[in-house]
């Protein structure tokens, strides 16, 4: 047998000693405890029974379990006495352990719930290393390969759309003024201005036909606000300033001003934001025939009192809010 198979057969004994050792101890002191309370109730009953029995006598019976729990008592600690001497002569048998850490301990534990703990972390500790050097190995051979989801440039850099966002909120008022300008000539069905009443913003004022009023708050040339009234309501306030804050008194214009701010939201286009602003113009011009045009899918003018206020975002067909969906 080998020196490491010798020392490790010798560890398993001393721990198994060990083991014993203690479950000796602990009958000890129960053989102790047992005892202890047979000879108070002994004693208790000798004191009841004074005047009845002689001084000296003891009951036979009482003397031969005190004599049998003596004989246990004896048996038990020459039992201990054994396995300590054995256990002395194993230890001098025994090297001192080179322990390479502190889980490395864990496999000496004599506990035995705790005895599988040791085996389970050097396998968690063995896969955790394979799992790197797996990794390591990936690492080397992505590194190798350039890998691209397009060959375009257009889209290798990511400075270029930041500059086109800047550049649709930074447009300066000449340049909104001269596209409000192109809207115009484009939608002659409809009337458009714009004034500036908080400073470099622009407030595009729209009225379409004889069926609605609309003002377009812009930053630049990106769309912030969107408010719908009806044809006999104003945007002014008492004192003829621009009112962009008060709604409709109507329920079907208030539903407008919020199918208009969703749209606003689909047409986002910071890259290209004149295409995203005459894309909604051209989506709002659908509401001319608000009164007028059937819904898509129904047929009906009128649900619930009101005439079709959705406008689909591709074919402008009409829809009541029930019916779209």
């Amino acid at each position: 047998m080998s020196q490491d198979a010798l020392q490790l057969d010798n560890i398993q004994k001393s721990i198994k000693l060990i083991q014993r050792l203690r479950s000796g101890v602990g009958q000890v002191f129960k053989d102790l405890s047992d005892g202890i309370s047979e000879y108070v109730e002994a004693d208790g009953i000798k004191t009841k029974s004074d005047s009845e029995q002689t001084s000296g006598e003891k009951s036979e019976e009482q003397s031969d379990k005190h004599k049998a729990i003596l004989r246990t008592l004896k048996k038990s600690l020459e039992s201990i006495s054994d396995d300590f001497s054995d256990l002395e002569k194993t230890g001098t048998s025994i090297g001192p352990v080179q322990s390479f850490s502190n889980i490395d301990n864990l496999s000496l534990d004599p506990v035995d719930k705790n005895a599988s703990l040791h085996s389970q972390l050097l396998q968690a500790y063995k896969f955790t290393n394979k799992m790197h050097e797996h990794a390591q190995h990936a690492v080397t051979i992505l590194s190798q390969n350039s890998l691209k989801r397009t060959q375009s440039p257009r889209y290798t850099s990511g400075k270029k759309p930041r500059a086109n966002l800047l550049l649709a909120s930074l447009a300066s008022p000449s340049n909104v003024d001269q596209f409000v300008e192109t809207l115009k000539r484009d939608y002659p069905d409809m009337s458009i201005s714009i004034a500036r009443p908080f400073g470099s913003c622009g407030v595009i004022q729209i009225e379409l036909g004889r069926t609605l009023r609309a003002i377009i708050v812009l930053r630049g040339l990106m769309i912030e606000w969107v408010k719908v009234k009806g044809y006999d309501e104003t945007f002014r306030t008492d004192d003829g300033q621009i009112d962009i804050w008060s709604s409709s008194r109507y329920q079907v214009f208030q539903k407008i001003t919020d199918h208009a701010e969703a749209a606003s939201l689909h047409y986002y286009a910071p890259a290209m934001p004149e295409i995203a602003i005459k894309s909604f113009v051209l989506w709002f011009q659908g509401f001319s025939s608000l009164f007028s045009a059937p819904c898509h899918k129904c047929g009906k003018h009128l649900q619930n009192n009101i005439p079709p206020t959705w406008r689909d975002f591709r074919t402008k067909e009409p829809f009541h809010d029930v019916c779209r969906m």
